[in-house]
């Protein structure tokens, strides 16, 4: 570490006042550049570091102020939070995944949200930087010729578009960073000539055979691929342009748009992709997402928005592909979280719309709402609802729906009552139910009627079970929700035996439930269910009649296409609630919220 000279402290406190921010001192830390791979980065909790030996080697020391003002910009700017950090990487996610990658590597994530991000804020500090100082070359672009130099002949087409864009934005004569026109891509290389298979040994030859049908299957596979992939570098540069002055105020909205443009660069098999010697690793933060911070994210309604067309293809908008990610490509990308946590955020996310909170709420008092964040003001709102001041701020061209920002109120709300609810819900997690991890339409039922009694202030229990012996789950119940979706996705992949032993000790000595604590009982399966009225366990044959005098209610949600339990269940007293298609779990469960809570 090296203490600020009097050049370096001015260009910071300079770089502070140009952003209108106060922030602790950078840290100088000399020859760290080597191993983060660019001349200053910035990390979460706010902080910067720079190397000055490596900000001299590419030219930068005559730029001290544009050094700062660059890492300070991803801190007020884009993307300001570590929450909005991991929201930008899920949006590219989602974009890579739709241009058809066969992986969403760390790698692209990180080079893709550098590249976004140092588009926005480069922007704004040549906005400022104008402002203040008037007619005259920025110092931000001075520095940018300095770093981008060593980079103009990259191969990559992608950093190109990139660097193409700076132009545009900063109104620089084509050729000033890059050269007038893009790389070309690279020629595909020749297939190696096959030895004719006479020449293979004839016990080898079959296996050979399917060999070489199963290559050319791939080949022609990557040759549909990369006809597919339509790369327009000129077209993209200038697009990128026009969405860096529209989203400048929404680093998250924009970074799905922004995928949408850059994604087919990294899939696109004919192109070259290194970028050597180009100083973008700017980000440094690199700790997992917590469970809370997961949550956060999968809420945000820009994740979940349609996936827009490509600026300039023929048709209206995107198929869908890619609006959202499924679990396993969450799972993916949060490789690095706890994949508990993952689990319970995404199943808790995807389950939100369908959950409606049963409760009695005490009488609201007479207070004005708390003034809440900023929203997106809608196309068909209340033209009265737009808050001017902040949509200018967002982007200097005004674009209804997208820029257009209105002030949305919290509402100070009593807390929900609590109620003598109580839900004890077993999930069947045999081989023959979804797996969890794939996306399971059982475990989002379960989380939609969970999460509905939780939020009407009752109680939950989640008992997964399978063959003899399997069961898993607490003996409490809880209001944790969690915790709950955890025990919803817990799978055995085993058999099908229902735990009467289990049920019939939980309930013993158990009086009539009366109005002030209602017990409802709750079973999703798809077949062998009959095991839950004795059937391979006759000397338990009359537990869930039993059972059934303590609850209140008993349902079973249940994919049966030949009613096997029917009979049985009629005769114990419990409900059935019939499926089709384990996909319809999720709306029967949503009504079946409903009809509990009155």
């Amino acid at each position: 570490m090296s203490a600020m000279t009097s050049l370096e402290r001015a260009a910071w406190e300079s770089a502070q006042e140009l952003w209108g921010v106060r922030m602790h001192d950078a840290v100088l830390d000399p020859g760290a550049g080597s191993v983060q791979g660019a001349p200053a980065w910035f990390s979460f909790p706010p902080s910067i570091t720079v190397d000055p030996d490596m900000v001299t080697a590419f030219g930068g020391a005559d730029e001290w102020e544009s050094v700062f003002a660059h890492e300070l910009g991803h801190h007020v700017l884009a993307p300001s939070t570590r929450l909005d950090a991991l929201k930008i990487r899920h949006q590219l996610a989602r974009a890579l995944h739709a241009a058809g990658a066969y992986a969403i590597r760390d790698a692209d994530l990180s080079l893709l949200s550098n590249l976004w991000t140092d588009l926005l804020v480069n922007s704004r500090v040549a906005v400022l930087q104008r402002r203040r100082d008037g007619p005259g070359e920025p110092g931000i672009v001075r520095l940018s010729r300095a770093l981008y130099r060593a980079s103009r002949d990259s191969p990559s087409r992608l950093w190109w578009v990139y660097l193409r864009t700076y132009e545009l934005l900063w109104n620089l004569a084509a050729g000033t960073l890059c050269d007038p026109q893009p790389p070309p891509l690279a020629a595909p290389p020749a297939p190696e000539p096959e030895i004719p298979i006479e020449q293979t040994p004839e016990r080898h030859r079959e296996a050979e055979r399917k060999l070489r049908e199963r290559r050319r299957d791939a080949q022609r596979v990557a040759d549909e691929l990369a006809a597919a992939t339509l790369t327009r570098p000129a077209l993209d540069a200038d697009s990128l342009a026009a969405l860096v002055r529209t989203f400048a105020g929404d680093a998250v909205s924009g970074a799905l748009r922004f995928g949408v443009i850059v994604a087919p660069y990294l899939v696109d098999p004919r192109a070259d992709d290194e970028m050597t010697g180009v100083p973008i690793a700017c980000a440094a933060d690199t700790a997992p997402a917590s469970a809370g911070e997961l949550g956060r994210v999968f809420a945000d309604r820009r994740l979940k928005e349609a996936l827009p067309s490509r600026p300039g293809d023929a048709g209206g908008p995107s198929d869908g592909r890619g609006q959202t990610l499924g679990i396993s490509r969450t799972l993916e990308l949060y490789r690095d979280a706890n994949p508990d946590e993952v689990l319970a955020a995404w199943y808790r996310a995807e389950a939100s719309r369908w959950v409606r909170p049963f409760t009695q709420r005490a009488p609201k008092p007479t207070v004005p709402d708390l003034p809440g964040p900023l929203e997106t003001w809608e196309v068909g709102d209340d033209l009265a609802d737009v808050d001017w001041p902040a949509s200018l701020q967002a982007a200097g061209v005004v674009v209804p729906g997208v820029t257009t920002r209105r002030r949305s109120f919290l509402v100070d709300d009593p807390p929900p009552v609590r109620t003598g609810l109580a839900v004890d819900l077993y999930i069947d997690s045999s081989g023959s139910m979804p797996y969890p991890r794939s996306g399971s339409p059982a475990v989002l039922a379960g989380t939609i009627l969970a999460l509905s009694v939780l939020r009407g202030g009752g109680r939950v229990r989640v008992t997964s079970f399978s063959g003899p012996g399997q069961v898993a789950g607490a003996e409490d119940f809880t209001r944790d929700p969690a915790r709950v979706v955890t025990e919803l996705a817990y799978f055995y992949s085993g058999g099908t035996t229902f735990p009467l032993d289990l049920l019939e000790r939980r309930y013993a000595g158990l009086s009539t439930p009366d109005a002030a604590d209602r017990r409802h009982l709750v079973v999703l399966s798809d077949d062998g269910l009959t095991s839950l009225f004795g059937d391979g366990d006759p000397e338990r044959a009359d537990v869930a009649a039993r059972v059934r005098g303590t609850l209140t209610t008993a349902t079973l949600v249940v994919l049966d296409g030949q009613h096997r339990v029917a009979e049985l269940a009629d005769a114990a007293g419990y409900d059935v609630l019939y499926i089709e298609h384990m996909d319809d779990a999720p709306a029967v469960c949503a009504r079946l919220a409903e009809v509990l809570g009155g």
